[in-house]
């Protein structure tokens, strides 16, 4: 069945000689699979830059509930990045993100709130011109509202990393944090290089306790690296 769909890019995976798997996070299925057959060929109806880690797409999809793998019709950026690709701060948290995303997003049905925060926060993050030096921490909070487990209170989460006995709880402060989640994405907001590193171990540990695969990160130490 043809179905319209937007949906946004995780990740890919070559696979055999000139085709993509790709994973991608839609508005009509959740989390989904698609082969697209022939596009590494000089000749593909779609190309690669498409199906690049967090673009937004427009897509007309064949898809079978009983199958892992689906296919494309139809596939179209609807919101190009300008600054993402090219901003080294900007690629280096989308990459980090998209990294989470990957590991995070599991469920195969739709939930429209969830993609609109996806859509909405990145392209808050393409656009904007200043402060978005917090912007990861705050998309994980709330990110973890939609999976299911979001602390009630920045206190609520210090309490609950001190039971794990996370290691540098003691260097996270409750109160600052709570008027950084609260705060809207760009509102201008001073913490330290190492108020920003310990608030963003603590929600990764927070992360880690309640999603038994979610492991080790591949992103982390460069984002910790442009970001300082």
């Amino acid at each position: 069945m043809l179905t319209k769909t937007k949906g946004l890019v995780l990740h890919n995976l070559r696979y055999r000689e000139t085709s993509l798997l790709v994973t991608i996070y839609t508005a009509e299925f959740g989390i989904a699979s698609y082969i697209e057959n022939g596009v590494r060929s000089v000749k593909a109806k779609h190309k690669m830059a498409l199906f690049q880690p967090l673009t937004l797409l427009d897509l007309e999809v064949f898809h079978k509930p009983s199958r892992g793998l689906h296919r494309i019709s139809e596939a179209k950026c609807y919101f190009p990045y300008r600054q993402i690709p090219f901003d080294v701060g900007k690629s280096s948290i989308a990459l980090f993100l998209s990294e989470i995303l990957g590991k995070v997003l599991k469920e195969e049905e739709a939930n429209q709130p969830l993609f609109d925060f996806l859509e909405e926060s990145f392209q808050f993050l393409d656009g904007a011109k200043a402060h978005y030096e917090n912007f990861h921490i705050q998309f994980l909070w709330n990110l973890s509202a939609f999976l299911g487990f979001a602390p009630g209170s920045s206190q609520e989460f210090v309490d609950q990393l001190k039971q794990a006995q996370f290691s540098n709880t003691h260097a996270i402060e409750a109160q600052v944090l709570q008027e950084l989640i609260m705060a809207n994405y760009g509102e201008s907001f001073s913490i330290s290089r190492t108020q920003r590193k310990e608030f963003l171990s603590g929600i990764l540990h927070y992360f880690r306790l309640h999603m038994e695969s979610f492991g080790e990160l591949k992103s982390w130490e460069i984002l910790q690296e442009v970001m300082a």
